[in-house]
C-alpha cells in the first residue's frame, strides 16, 4: 500500500519462555509519531527524582521489573494520553518450558501482529536484541517477513531495549499484562482505552497454527 503511511511499533515481553512458568506476555506500542512518545519515561523519571530529592536516574535504567508502583502508573498514564495504539498477547504455557528459539519467538510476534497488520500494513518493527548470531536473526526475520500481508511493507530492527523508547514502553505494557494475570494487578486498566487487541492464547494452539506441530 504505497499511499499508507509507515507506522512504528516497538515490541517487548515479560516473563520467561524457557522457565517452567504459567504465563508469558508480549506487547507492542504503535505510533505514527515516535518523537511524540520519547519524552514519556524521561518526564516520569524527572518528576520521580525531584520528589525524592535525588539525581534523576538515567532513562535507560527504568524497566517494569525495577520501577516503583508509582513510576509504573505514571508511565502508563503517559501512554494513555499519547497518540498510540497498544497490542498485547498473553500466552498460557501451562507450566511448561518453551525453548527460546528464533522460530518460537517469531511466531509469537506474528500472533501479536495478526490484528495490527489489518489496520497498519506498513510497519517499522523494533524488537529487543535477544539473539546473538546472524543466523538466528535471519531465521527470525524471515519467518516474520513470510507472514506479512502481500500489500504491506515491513522493516525489522533488532535494538538495545534500553536505547529505544518504543521497546522500553512496550516493556511496561507487557509487564502490566503479566502482572494482571499472575497477581491480579489492575494497573493495566490505566491503558485499557488504548488496547486495540488483547489476546490470551494457549501456547499449544499457537504452535499448531503457525508451525503445524
Amino acid at each position: 500500500m504505497p499511499n499508507t503511511p509507515l507506522a512504528y511499533i516497538g515490541v517487548d515481553e515479560s516473563g520467561s519462555l524457557a522457565d517452567a512458568t504459567d504465563w508469558f506476555s508480549l506487547a507492542g506500542v504503535l505510533t505514527y509519531r515516535p518523537d511524540a512518545v520519547r519524552h514519556i519515561i524521561r518526564r516520569v523519571a524527572t518528576r520521580s527524582g525531584k520528589r525524592l530529592h535525588r539525581r534523576r536516574a538515567a532513562v535507560s535504567e527504568f524497566k517494569w521489573r525495577n520501577a516503583s508502583g508509582k513510576f509504573r502508573r505514571e508511565v502508563l498514564v503517559g501512554l494513555a494520553e499519547a497518540d498510540v495504539e497498544l497490542f498485547s498477547l498473553m500466552v498460557s504455557k501451562g507450566g511448561r518450558r518453551i525453548e527460546d528459539t528464533p522460530e518460537h519467538y517469531a511466531v509469537l510476534i506474528c500472533e501479536l501482529l495478526r490484528d495490527c497488520w489489518v489496520a497498519h500494513p506498513n510497519l517499522a518493527l523494533y524488537i529487543d536484541k535477544r539473539f546473538a548470531s546472524a543466523m538466528q536473526v535471519g531465521v527470525l526475520n524471515t519467518m516474520i517477513y513470510r507472514q506479512l500481508p502481500a500489500s504491506g511493507v515491513l522493516s525489522v530492527s533488532h535494538v538495545d531495549s534500553q536505547r529505544n523508547t518504543l521497546v522500553q514502553l512496550a516493556d511496561f505494557v507487557a509487564g502490566s499484562v503479566y502482572a494482571k494475570h499472575k497477581q491480579g494487578d489492575e494497573t493495566i486498566q490505566l491503558i485499557q482505552s488504548k488496547l486495540r487487541s488483547a489476546q490470551r492464547r494457549e501456547w499449544s494452539v499457537i504452535k499448531r497454527e503457525w508451525l503445524g506441530m
